[in-house]
């Protein structure tokens, strides 16, 4: 697909629409293609998807723009109208979009299990020192070196179990903060589209 391909569909997906409507979207991404220059022209269409979608997302906010603007009494079935030729144009659009979603909410479980699971870790070594010294504790008045011997593995256990646990808060802050900032940033480069 090309450039004019692209713009063709568009407008042949925009046709319900009101003529400056149509003639405001596609002189939109006239520019947009002219900006990026010839050299460019297919990362832009990567870019963009595909012109179903774009539809899609411009009848969509037309539906939205329109409902604020309209008459109460031809609100409701303008808006639904506009809403259904939305989800006609887009084919593509809603299977992507869930599919997107279900991959977000994938990385997040799993984010969220590894992070866990480090928390589990640190929380067993932990444990693990408090048995281990209390244990050094109980033989003191049996065997001094046994004493030593379990008090000094409690206290690397507690060191670990302490480094663990500051770790992994630190790694699960930044995790986050990627996560939410990458997430952001994909809703905010599409809402500029």
């Amino acid at each position: 697909m090309n450039r004019y391909d692209f713009i063709n569909e568009l407008k042949n997906k925009l046709r319900k629409l009101p003529y400056d409507e149509i003639t405001e979207a596609i002189n939109y991404y006239e520019g947009y293609f002219d900006d990026a220059g010839a050299e460019n022209e297919q990362a832009v269409l990567a870019e963009l998807g595909t012109p179903s979608a774009v539809a899609s997302q411009i009848i969509a906010d037309f539906a939205v723009k329109s409902a604020d603007t309209e008459k109460p009494g031809n609100k409701n079935w303008r808006t639904t109208w506009l809403v259904i030729l939305a989800l006609f144009a887009s084919p593509i659009a809603i299977p992507i979009a869930i599919a997107v979603g279900a991959v977000a909410l994938s990385l997040v479980v799993a984010l969220s299990a590894v992070i866990f699971s480090f928390f589990a870790a640190g929380f067993g070594v932990t444990v693990g020192g408090i048995a281990s010294v209390l244990a050094g504790l109980l033989v003191v008045f049996q065997s001094i070196p046994t004493t030593l011997l379990f008090l000094g593995m409690g206290l690397i256990l507690l060191g670990i179990g302490t480094a663990i646990g500051i770790g992994t808060v630190a790694l699960s802050k930044k995790c986050f903060n990627w996560l939410s900032k990458s997430v952001g940033g994909f809703i905010l480069r599409r809402k500029a589209r």
